[in-house]
Formats: structure tokens, sequence, C-alpha cells
């Protein structure tokens, strides 16, 4: 793996690519700059926001990569900037209750807006500034989730102390259908990536979940007599063959979108007795002129015991991009990776790290998973290959984020104040 210089950055968690990957988009303080994703040397865009602090709090990018907003809550704005065009601009504010999310429609041209104490959905247009489309009611905690093709989009609304989901059409932003929701505090929301259902869970309380079809029909109503709290984490697979839903006591119930039933639950177990690969980060003997520590993954002899407790850092449960693996970081387990092998649900590899897992991500094109730990390295999985780190040439760089470019090219690995971008080579292997 290869380091990029280091670059100044506000906040790791603002650092957007471009959805076509030419470009790295970051906040430092009231500027957004537009670097070449390749050579972040290259400033492509550099734009002055009028925000005062807490500055920059929002960055996205439109789905054709053609415009950057950025937006600054504490005063009710969003500017949106043309990369590629920097004499354009399009200012966002709304006269009559503050905005506290923004996010793009799917075409590219409309930008829409959650106002505070979930009054209204605004739906703001690039092309004619005097026309804008209200939804009513909508739950910002819920969102928006917009259909694969982008042709609609379903928002979670309250009215009559009743939950529903509103589809809408993105072109014209007409109510096509209502859909009416068995929940008392509807928290979420996703679309399946065949666009034939929408699955929705309730309060954090309650480990209630609906799958209703676009027609409105409930397809299945999942809660498990013994699943405790509610729904943490909801994620579909990329084919829709399953939908995984995390809960707050770690355990995944794996459910199939042919029977809309369990078909496995994960649960994550110190205690390990069957055959698998299990890395344990170990530090090496440090010099006492050594300005670092360095340290190894060793395979650990089966049976073991894994690490449990500690400061957490992230929730992860997240699908490889062909969505044959899974993996996932809980709370009880913050210094340990879990993947498994989808097709058979089985454990493909465990990974444990010295300190708490602080980001974990794939890699958008290949089965390559990337994680940090806030340490001066990037750790990388590969299945068949094992796990290996790379360490950065600045000691002092503390990593909290990774943020794949969307080709799959290179990754941004971003620390408190300062990035740099990485790029995976083939010529070069750890040992």
């Amino acid at each position: 793996m290869e380091f990029s210089d280091l670059y100044k950055q506000s906040n790791s968690a603002l650092a957007q690519f471009s959805p076509d990957g030419r470009f790295i988009a970051v906040a430092v303080e009231h500027r957004l700059i537009v670097r070449d994703s390749e050579n972040p040397k290259r400033i492509h865009a550099v734009f002055s926001t009028p925000y005062t602090a807490p500055f920059v709090q929002q960055v996205e990018w439109s789905r054709d990569s053609r415009f950057v907003f950025t937006a600054s809550f504490a005063q009710s704005r969003v500017d949106v900037w043309a990369p590629d065009d920097v004499d354009w601009r399009c200012a966002i504010t709304d006269e009559v209750a503050r905005v506290e999310r923004a996010v793009w429609s799917p075409d590219s041209l409309h930008v829409l807006t959650f106002s505070e104490l979930d009054l209204r959905l605004s739906v703001w247009s690039l092309i004619d500034g005097d026309e804008r489309k209200y939804v009513q009611f909508p739950k910002m905690q819920a969102g928006v989730s917009f259909h694969p093709d982008g042709e609609f989009a379903a928002v979670a609304q309250r009215r009559d102390l009743r939950d529903y989901i509103g589809v809408y059409s993105t072109q014209d932003w007409r109510l096509v259908r209502e859909l009416a929701l068995d929940t008392a505090d509807v928290q979420g929301m996703r679309w399946s990536p065949d666009g034939l259902h929408i699955v929705a869970w309730d309060t954090s309380a309650s480990f209630v979940v609906q799958v209703l079809n676009v027609g409105g029909a409930v397809k299945r109503s999942v809660q498990p007599a013994d699943a405790g709290l509610g729904v943490r984490t909801c994620v579909w697979s990329p084919s829709g063959q399953f939908v995984v839903l995390g809960g707050y006591d770690g355990r995944l119930h794996v459910l199939s979108s042919l029977t809309w039933r369990a078909v496995a639950t994960l649960e994550p177990k110190p205690h390990i007795s069957i055959p698998t690969d299990v890395f344990c980060e170990t530090e090496l003997p440090r010099a006492l002129s050594a300005s670092r520590i360095h340290t190894r993954f060793d395979l650990a002899t089966i049976p073991c015991m894994l690490k449990t407790g500690g400061k957490s850092h992230k929730t992860c449960v997240e699908f490889s991009a062909d969505g044959s693996l899974l993996c996932a970081v809980n709370e009880s387990m913050p210094c340990t990776v879990w993947v498994w092998q989808v097709r058979t649900m089985r454990v493909s590899a465990i990974i444990q790290t010295l300190h708490p897992v602080r980001v974990c991500v794939w890699s958008p094109v290949e089965n390559v998973l990337v994680f940090a730990t806030g340490a001066a390295s990037v750790y990388l999985w590969r299945e068949n290959r094992g796990c290996h780190l790379f360490e950065i040439p600045a000691a002092s760089v503390a990593v909290g984020g990774v943020v794949w470019n969307p080709n799959g090219d290179g990754m941004a690995v971003l620390s408190k104040g300062l990035f740099a971008m990485a790029y995976i080579t083939d010529q070069t292997e750890p040992e």
C-alpha cells in the first residue's frame, strides 16, 4: 500500500469522493477544497462559504458528480457548488423553519431539506429557483429512502398519532401511495435493491420490523421473542436475497426475501472452539530508540478466548461488494472484526486488534476489507490471503476514518485535522 502526502481537513466525517471517483472534497474550516483523487496535490477548486463556527457541517455530492453541497445547520443554510464551473453557485435558505438535514434527490437537480421539529420536507429545484415543493410532517430520524432506479422516494411521516410511509414520485413530488405502519415510532426504513419491498423498524425499545410491498400489503412482521431491545442496523445484501437486522444485543438476524423468515442468527461469542482463522494483533519488541510501536498479526491456536469490553467506537454490519461475505463489529467486543460466508452462514475469519475498531469498510468493487483502530496503521483483510497492516509514514497520525473511492482504486485515510490518500498495490505484500 502506498500513501500520499498529508493534507489538511477539519472534519473527517465530511470527506467525500465524487461518485465518478475523480475528486475528493474536504472541508477546511469555512472552505470546501476539491482535490484530484489520483493526484491530491492538484487542487481542482476551492469554495469559500459564508459560514462562521462551527463552519461546514455536511458535505454531499450529487449522483452525477456535477454538484456538491455544503451545509451549515447552525445558520440554516445550504450552498450548492459546481466544481467544473466555479462561477456558478446556488444558496438555499429556509426563512420559516431552521434546516437540520439535507440530501440530494437522485436526479441531481433537486435538494431536499428537513426542517426543525419535523415540520416539513422542502424540495428545492436547481433549475427554477422559485420552484419549491413540500412534504408535510416528515420524520427526520427515519429519513428518506429512494427507489433503486430513483423514480420514487419513500418518506416516513406521522399524522393523527400514526406512522405512515408516503411514496412520492421524484419527477413532480406527487404522492403516489401511502402505506400505513403498525409501529409506535418508526425509526428507519430501507428500500430493497429490487425496489419491490420496504423494510421499516420501530423504536429502539422494541424489536419490531415490518416488511411491506409497494402495494401496501404487509408481507411479514418480525418480532423475535428473545430479541430484547430494538433494531440497531438494517442492511440489504446487494442482490436483495437477504436482509440483516442487527439488534442492541449484538445478534444478527438474517432474513430471506423469499420467505421473510430468519434463515440464521449470527451471535458473536468470545469463546472460539470451531476451526477457523483467528488473526490476533500482537505488539513487537520495542527498541529504546524507536519512535513508534510496531505490531503484526499471528494466527491464534484453537480453542481460544477473545477480548471483551473496552470503549466502543463503531458498530458495523456490512456486506461485501458481491454479497458473498458479511462483516460485523459490535459493542461487546469492539476489538474484534467478524467475517461470515453468506452462502454457508459460517465464520470465515475473526480478526482481533489491540485497540477498538473505529471504522470497518469493504471495497466497493472487490472482497477487500479495510479497518482502522486509531493507530498509525491501516488494516487490510482479503479472503484466502490473510490479514495485514500497513504503517503510515507519519507516526503521529491516528487513523480514525477510511473512505473508499467508488472506483475502488484507493481510499482516503483520515486523522484529526489531516488526511492522506492510500493506494493498494499488488507489487508489494507485507510479511
